[in-house]
C-alpha cells in the first residue's frame, strides 16, 4: 500500500508498506524492524509465526515512549499477557495490529508529535 506524500516533520516517516517491505524515510526494508525515538532503523528477529515474548521488547523499555505499536504481519496476533504486563509497568502503553494499520497509525501519531516506538515484523 502506498501512503499519499505529505510533507511530514516528523523523524521517520513510512511512505509504503506492501508484501514485498517497508519504506521508511529513503530506506527499503524487507525483514522486521523496529522504530525508536532518536535511533537509527533496528533490525527486530522476530518471524511472523514467533510467539512474542517480553524479551522481544527490551529495546523499547531504555526509550520509555508512551505508546509501542505492534504490527504483526497480514494478521493481527496478540503478544503474550506478559508483554503488556512489562510494558504496562512502566507506564508504556501497547498496541497491536496488522503491519499494514501498524504502519498509517505511526505515521499519524508520530506527525502528531507524539513519543511513540514501532515494532514492525515482516515476512521473511
Amino acid at each position: 500500500m502506498q501512503f499519499a506524500e505529505d510533507h511530514a516533520t516528523a523523524e521517520f516517516v513510512i511512505h509504503s508498506c506492501d508484501a514485498d517491505g517497508i519504506r521508511v524515510n529513503d530506506q527499503n526494508l524487507s525483514e522486521s524492524f523496529l522504530l525508536l525515538p532518536g535511533q537509527p532503523v533496528r533490525p527486530w528477529p522476530v518471524a511472523v509465526d514467533s510467539p512474542l515474548r517480553p524479551e522481544h521488547f527490551s529495546a523499547v523499555l531504555e526509550h520509555n515512549p508512551e505508546l509501542v505499536i505492534l504490527g504483526t504481519g497480514a494478521d493481527l496476533r496478540l503478544p503474550d499477557p506478559e508483554v503488556y504486563g512489562a510494558l504496562l509497568s512502566r507506564e508504556i502503553g501497547l498496541e497491536a495490529m496488522t503491519t499494514v494499520a501498524a504502519c498509517r497509525t505511526y505515521n499519524l501519531l508520530a506527525q502528531d508529535g507524539r513519543n511513540i516506538a514501532a515494532y514492525l515484523i515482516l515476512p521473511a
